[in-house]
């Protein structure tokens, strides 16, 4: 596992302080396929994103916040190579395990972020990023998402997928409540609890303001849909 190459400015966010749940603690990192799998499917998840990016053998791509590996193992199966982005060395060891038991050599494992990543190589022909990009603050979100453009290959695509918000501002009490009850029914008391303190604590923001900062950062949007509460996910195209 590679860390993160270049010495930051001063004024760079601080993405490995953590924003909500702290990722970086190996107990939670742990108990984070155990949550996540009462609720999702790993490998037809992965599938339906490849299938969505177009992604083959020949192809490159980068997950920013890998986290335990849900992409990456499915993916590393389908394509040339994928590099592995996680700011948490916890996650990104689970992992590097997972990796290794399935007997993958075309992954590149890096403790990084958003902001701090640096993709040396050629640019890529998709970047994944799957429930993370609410650990960022808007203005840096804008400043993410400029940096994956650079590292996209002319006509590569971008999945996004994230809590985002659709509701309307004013009602916005009862539909975080109605949020928190949902998660209490589809995960369980754990997921409600993260779920209270993803609201509280980091940086989801409404669909209206991520369409145009992905248009500013030059991406188009070629698809938008839900398949998860509160969760919205983009195909974008450089």
């Amino acid at each position: 596992m590679k860390p993160a190459e270049n010495k930051a400015p001063v004024w760079l966010y601080d993405e490995f302080k953590h924003a909500g749940v702290d990722y970086a603690n190996t107990a939670v990192a742990r108990d984070y396929d155990e949550h996540h799998q009462r609720f999702r499917d790993y490998e037809k998840d992965a599938a339906l994103v490849l299938e969505r990016l177009g992604i083959g053998p020949q192809h490159e791509v980068i997950d920013f916040g890998c986290g335990t590996g849900a992409f990456v193992v499915p993916a590393a199966r389908a394509c040339k190579k994928i590099y592995a982005i996680d700011i948490s060395p916890s996650m990104l060891d689970l992992c590097e395990r997972k990796v290794k038991a399935a007997g993958l050599d075309n992954v590149e494992l890096r403790c990084a972020g958003f902001l701090t990543y640096h993709h040396n190589e050629a640019p890529v022909d998709g970047i994944v990023s799957t429930a993370a990009f609410h650990h960022l603050p808007d203005f840096w979100k804008v400043v993410a998402l400029q940096r994956m453009h650079e590292m996209l290959k002319p006509g590569g695509r971008l999945y996004l997928f994230d809590v985002v918000f659709t509701f309307p501002v004013d009602t916005y009490q009862e539909a975080l409540d109605g949020w928190v009850d949902s998660m209490t029914q589809k995960g369980s008391q754990a997921m409600a609890e993260e779920t209270v303190i993803h609201i509280r604590d980091e940086f989801s923001t409404f669909d209206w303001i991520l369409e145009e900062i992905l248009v500013r950062t030059g991406f188009v949007i070629e698809q938008k849909y839900s398949d998860f509460p509160g969760c919205l996910a983009y195909v974008c195209i450089r």
